[in-house]
């Protein structure tokens, strides 16, 4: 967990990592941004689709399959303007929604950034059946959308660079719970 996470309000992001989910568990949270709502910013993972929330506006995205017990290197990316968010799957663009209802949107700074584990309230109220059953590397968040080759070049490289907003080096020393950090 990570208060605060944002330190400036966001009218645009790109959001990557690396998971290996080890157990068909049904749901699994993977990151979930707490402000002003439980959800300002929640991605969602299920056996048939792939859930990203922002501000409470849901975008569906439904051709990942991501239980295969193998890393995968995902990123969404959203911006405000037209309420655009696509996701690209092992460095490869997969799917775009739209959700006009996020136009103008701006995600506030200043909430709870917790991985793994949904918040029922800011910051806390977790609940075993809303956590991540798996692993994650390599979580960044910058304040922009990254371009394609940009995220191609993160899965092709197997790094992802620091991001501008959240930077995966701060989350080994802030961790709870049911948790192990391990060093390759």
């Amino acid at each position: 967990m990570k208060n605060p996470a944002i330190t400036s309000d966001l009218n645009q992001l790109s959001l990557c990592f690396f998971i290996k989910l080890v157990q068909d568990q049904g749901k699994h949270i993977v990151v979930s941004y707490a402000r002003e709502h439980s959800n300002d910013m929640i991605v969602e993972i299920f056996p048939t689709r792939t859930q990203f929330t922002v501000g409470n506006k849901l975008f569906g995205f439904t051709s990942t399959n991501l239980y295969d017990d193998t890393w995968q290197h995902l990123c969404l990316t959203w911006e405000n303007t037209q309420g655009v968010t696509k996701l690209y799957k092992d460095g490869q663009f997969t799917e775009q929604v739209t959700n006009h209802a996020s136009k103008n949107y701006a995600l506030k700074a200043g909430g709870f950034l917790v991985l793994g584990q949904e918040q029922d309230s800011i910051g806390g109220r977790f609940d075993r059946e809303q956590t991540l059953h798996g692993r994650l590397a390599s979580v960044n968040m910058w304040d922009k959308v990254l371009s394609e080759s940009d995220i191609a070049a993160q899965y092709t490289n197997c790094s992802v660079p620091y991001g501008s907003v959240i930077n995966w080096t701060v989350f080994k020393n802030l961790t709870r719970g049911n948790v192990a950090v391990e060093e390759p």
